[in-house]
């Protein structure tokens, strides 16, 4: 009898293994029949070295059975789960076994339980095929579930009457066949790798992320406008900047952002088109808004959910048609301007977005929520920890449990996270139960709307925290915040830069 099995990450042999793998497992339990055993491997990777997994595994099999006949073949995978590749790897290196008369007609027995679920599925394909004839697929148990059924494996029977028949390819156009998959798989991550490269900005590798980059890269040039949508803090203005970075024209020296947010209705038309001496009362001069500073630009503007219906009729016919008049003129003007849009508002919502509006922007990126998009967490973590320069790393303990979280705030809330661990520790490394439990990101931090802080307090330091509160509550922008607060605009804005003079004093 001859025994296949690939070396997963289950099979390692240690001091601190508990019981066998299923790939020794298996062996043990038909080891009398067994005279030659063929034991797959793939390239060791940063956490397994799974060639030396495979000798040790020879070892203890050769010591059960000195005159066994063991061979490791290792085989050239990029990526375990892309079937095209795993299976046409697999198709290669078992028929060249089977080229052996002894091989191919004797009782075989393969173990589906070691390796990937894709690696499995090809096994269970190669043997209902007939490619490799004569072979058994048995299934290993972990240890609980061996004292449960009383056996440590079975055989898998799944007998299909009509399963397809599959002609056995030559060894050359299986070879061709393995290059071009091989090729074509090389070629798309070479394509992933120059985009991640052009918008390093963008930080993830989800699905969800990698189609907003492609979007960016492919669907956008200089002339297209385009809507972003998304929660607060899912990163639209970081998104609007990388488009800004890769589309920008020649004579774009500066990335123009416009917060609708900050300016009330009365005033948002003036300031965004300008208006004319005497347009309205105050007006003593006549103004240029912030279209006519930016033609032949790009436009950020920010939170535009936030304006009225009447002036999105007025930014329509600028999307349009580039058209647009100073507040107090029947002169129409034109400009050359892109518009990149931003809002966490329901834009189908036909009391709050024009619907015309919406159809006018040529692009929407709608941005997913951190909770959407989990698998991006560790890679933002390390990103995050990279800008603070604190020497600080976490286990697989710490991305466990932030992947437990909701993230309400998105990513910008895992930024802040990281920021205050790293404002409390620096120069080691992490794991979930070094970490007090007043960092957790859903413990009691405390907040402005929970009621006044216990007195006696330093009312200076009172007010930093209430003016960094309203800084955090209008994403960062001081314009906002100035709004917030009641304050003369411009105040926050002169409050951060004396503070950063101070600190750096």
């Amino acid at each position: 009898m001859k025994y296949f099995t690939f070396i997963g990450n289950h099979d390692a042999i240690g001091p601190d293994t508990i019981g066998f793998g299923a790939a020794l497992t298996i062996f043990m339990n038909y080891k009398d029949d067994i005279d030659g055993v063929y034991i797959l491997t793939t390239p060791d990777n940063p956490r397994f070295a799974y060639k030396q997994m495979a000798e040790k595994t020879k070892r203890v099999m050769q010591a059960e059975k000195s005159e066994l006949s063991v061979k490791i073949i290792e085989v050239e995978l990029d990526s375990p789960v892309n079937f095209d590749l795993v299976y046409s790897v697999m198709l290669d290196e078992t028929q060249k076994l089977m080229e052996d008369d002894s091989i191919i007609k004797d009782e075989k027995i393969i173990n589906i339980t070691s390796g990937t679920p894709t690696m499995s599925t090809c096994w269970v394909l190669l043997q209902k095929s007939g490619l490799i004839p004569n072979a058994k697929l048995i299934q290993s148990f972990e240890l609980q579930f061996q004292r449960q059924y009383g056996k440590t494996c079975q055989e898998v029977n799944l007998e299909i009457d009509d399963f397809p028949e599959i002609e056995f390819p030559s060894g050359v156009k299986r070879e061709l066949n393995r290059l071009n998959k091989e090729v074509n798989v090389l070629r798309e991550e070479k394509s992933v790798n120059i985009i991640d490269k052009s918008i390093p900005s963008i930080v993830g590798n989800s699905k969800s992320i990698r189609q907003i980059k492609e979007q960016i890269k492919r669907l956008i040039n200089t002339k297209t406008h385009v809507l972003i949508l998304g929660e607060r803090g899912t990163g639209k203005d970081v998104v609007a900047t990388a488009i800004w970075d890769i589309h920008r024209k020649e004579i774009d020296k500066e990335f123009i952002v416009f917060d609708c947010g900050v300016f009330n209705s009365d005033l948002i038309l003036s300031e965004l088109f300008g208006h004319e001496k005497g347009a309205f009362t105050g007006a003593n001069r006549m103004k240029k808004g912030i279209i006519e500073q930016s033609d032949g630009k790009m436009l950020f503007l920010d939170e535009i959910g936030n304006l009225s219906l009447n002036s999105q009729k007025s930014l329509l016919r600028l999307v349009q048609f580039g058209e647009w008049k100073k507040v107090g003129s029947s002169t129409t003007n034109e400009s050359d301007i892109q518009v990149v849009a931003a809002t966490n508002m329901d834009i189908n919502d036909k009391n709050i977005f024009r619907q015309d509006l919406k159809d006018r922007f040529d692009e929407i990126i709608v941005l997913p929520t951190l909770r959407e998009r989990k698998e991006d967490i560790k890679i933002l973590v390390d990103h995050f920890l990279l800008t603070q320069k604190k020497n600080l790393r976490f286990d697989t303990t710490v991305y466990r449990q932030l992947q437990k979280y909701e993230w309400p705030g998105n990513v910008r809330e895992l930024q802040k996270w990281v920021n205050r661990i790293c404002r409390g520790f620096s120069d080691l490394q992490l794991s979930w139960a070094d970490i007090p439990e007043i960092y957790y990101p859903d413990g009691d931090d405390t907040t402005f709307e929970e009621g006044f802080p216990s007195l006696p307090i330093n009312i200076n330091e009172y007010i930093d925290s209430l003016r960094f509160h309203a800084l955090e509550q209008a994403d960062e922008k001081p314009a906002q915040a100035d709004v917030l607060l009641g304050l003369k605009k411009g105040t926050i804005k002169q409050w951060l830069y004396q503070r950063n003079k101070r600190n750096k004093l």
